[in-house]
């Protein structure tokens, strides 16, 4: 289904080079915390009477107010200098990166400075405009140069699709980054129109700035990501709010069933944009109407060995072409993604390297193999297995929390803390498919806990022969069997130690035949939440024997009886 597109979607767009925040625009009435172009000017002029007696090149510009960020953005341009965008706002950050450059921004112009008149420098299609960091699958921060004809390339293109006459721009998302940057300044100020960001993330100050939009006579366009789109509140009415002419999302792979809430919710279609620092954007899509991704205008793209080959003017390089991460698969003039190729993955917004995460780990003393993996949760943090030593092992609750504290310690030096990885799994050594290889059916049995609150956590198993092996486990805290069970001291009843071994032991050795009895049954200790325990099976031809034992001791044992099976000769 083709995009909406107005046939004077270009009347409205000045490209970057021609300066479009000179031109006049129409006046509306919003509120002081809209941008437009006349306090986008008053503030852009007192950034150029600081910047005449600073030196020239490439400046770091992190400022989180839109029309801070938007004046002081023109000024540089204006002067002939290079605004550097910086991944984060963690300090570290922010010095290591001011150190190579030639000068950084404060937070405000300073007052003081007398006013000085000096016309703009020309700006050229091939000048670069913008410097931004993202992280590459190495784990270190990649340096992008931008030039304003990639940048004017890609901003034609959200004229052509989706014009914004009579509209302004309610952004949910950062600046800092270049899908924020694109749709929430660079697009309006090409179009003349207001735009507004900041607190709009929060869903009463984004049902306001509808409300204003509405009441100026314009239509909103908002410009969002997956992560406040899924947390969309009902008790707020949106239709009295203001239903938005469009949302955009992008960033982060957005759910199909917080798309269709997100459009039944405020009454617009969702727009998902797919593309990257490096590529700029590659496809849209409707994902209420078709999964299929379809190509922007004037992106060149095929397939080569189940990876995205791109050619297109957003590229920093168009003439070489972009080979992406994503494997993806053909479909109906268009592409379905089919997961990443590469070491790695978006944790809201964010490229986190997990190749990073796991060399930092292994640094520690007590870890001696790691890997990182997206264990596919909603909220789309990531998971880690860690193979420790055995003195470093949890066997409760205190220690595991410990444990987890001091590891994700290590990582917060290198890491925002939305990046860190939120789900861990300690393990003896790390599972093994027969290729050798952590798949992700034993990614997905590492992790079932989280979607069934009635199993323990599996931690891997080791087999001494078809007959025997053994299982390692953790008793989840928020193991649905607690509660009741004692509210204040929770145990798990012995009956579920029960069920978990006769599960285990139709999963490893196969159906086992009519239960018909348990002989030798004894409970010998408490088994508690946070505890790590063992669980030994041992196959023979009518019955399997289970031990349930942990650091403290054995806790369940027994032997059940099997009726054979008989097989069906009809």
């Amino acid at each position: 289904m083709p995009p909406p597109c107005a046939p004077d979607g270009f009347m409205n767009f000045t490209p970057l080079v021609q300066r479009p925040w000179l031109r006049p625009s129409a006046p509306v009435s919003l509120p002081a915390h809209w941008c437009d172009n006349a306090a986008i000017l008053a503030l852009r002029q007192r950034w150029l009477n600081w910047l005449v007696d600073q030196p020239s090149g490439q400046w770091l510009l992190h400022q989180p107010d839109p029309l801070q960020f938007t004046a002081a953005l023109l000024a540089l341009w204006d002067t002939g200098r290079v605004a550097v965008l910086p991944a984060d706002d963690r300090p570290e950050t922010l010095q290591a990166i001011a150190a190579e450059l030639d000068g950084q921004l404060p937070a405000t112009p300073p007052s003081s400075v007398q006013a000085i008149s000096a016309p703009p420098v020309a700006l050229a299609a091939q000048q670069i405009a913008l410097v931004l960091y993202t992280s590459g699958s190495t784990g270190q921060p990649v340096r992008l140069s931008k030039r304003f004809d990639q940048l004017d390339s890609e901003l034609a293109v959200h004229a052509a699709l989706w014009p914004l006459a009579d509209c302004a721009v309610v952004a949910q998302v950062s600046h800092q980054h270049i899908y924020g940057l694109l749709a929430g300044v660079l697009h309006p100020l090409c179009a003349g129109a207001p735009f507004s960001g900041r607190d709009a993330l929060y869903p009463e100050v984004l049902a306001a700035r509808l409300a204003e939009a509405r009441a100026a006579g314009l239509a909103a366009v908002v410009v969002s990501s997956p992560a406040p789109l899924s947390r969309l509140p009902t008790h707020i009415d949106w239709l009295a709010a203001g239903s938005p002419r469009r949302i955009f999302s992008s960033g982060a792979p957005l759910q199909s069933e917080h798309a269709a809430q997100a459009e039944q919710l405020l009454q617009a279609p969702v727009n998902e944009i797919y593309g990257s620092t490096e590529t700029g954007g590659i496809a849209w899509r409707q994902q209420t109407q078709s999964v299929v991704w379809q190509p922007l205008p004037g992106v060149d793209w095929h397939i080569d060995d189940d990876a995205l080959v791109l050619h297109s003017a957003f590229l920093e390089q168009p003439q070489l072409g972009w080979r992406q991460a994503d494997r993806v698969a053909a479909r109906d003039d268009g592409f379905v993604l089919l997961g990443r190729g590469d070491r790695v993955a978006k944790v809201a917004g964010k490229r986190v390297s997990l190749e990073q995460i796991e060399q930092r780990l292994l640094q520690l003393p007590e870890v001696e193999a790691v890997r990182c993996v997206d264990p596919g949760r909603a909220d789309g943090r990531l998971g880690v297995v860690v193979a420790l030593t055995a003195q470093a092992l949890p066997q409760e609750h205190a220690a595991r929390r410990a444990l987890t504290e001091r590891l994700r310690a290590a990582l917060a030096d290198q890491l925002e803390r939305v990046a860190l990885p939120r789900y861990w799994r300690f393990v003896e050594q790390l599972p093994s498919n027969a290729q050798g290889k952590l798949d992700r059916t034993l990614i997905a049995r590492l992790f079932a806990d989280l979607d069934d609150d009635r199993q323990p956590r599996w931690l891997g198993e080791q087999w001494q022969d078809a007959e025997h092996c053994r299982h390692s486990f953790e008793v989840p805290e928020r193991l649905a069997y607690l509660r009741g069970h004692f509210d204040s001291f929770p145990l798990v009843p012995g009956v579920v130690m029960i069920q978990w071994a006769l599960q285990t032991a139709e999963r490893s050795f196969g159906a086992l035949g009519s239960f018909r009895r348990l002989e030798r049954l004894k409970f010998q200790s408490m088994l508690r939440p946070g505890m790590r325990f063992q669980l030994t099976l041992v196959r023979k031809p009518d019955a399997v024997s289970f031990t349930l034992e942990s650091a403290v001791g054995r806790h369940c044992t027994a032997t059940a009886r099997f009726a054979p099976q008989v097989e069906d000769h009809a």
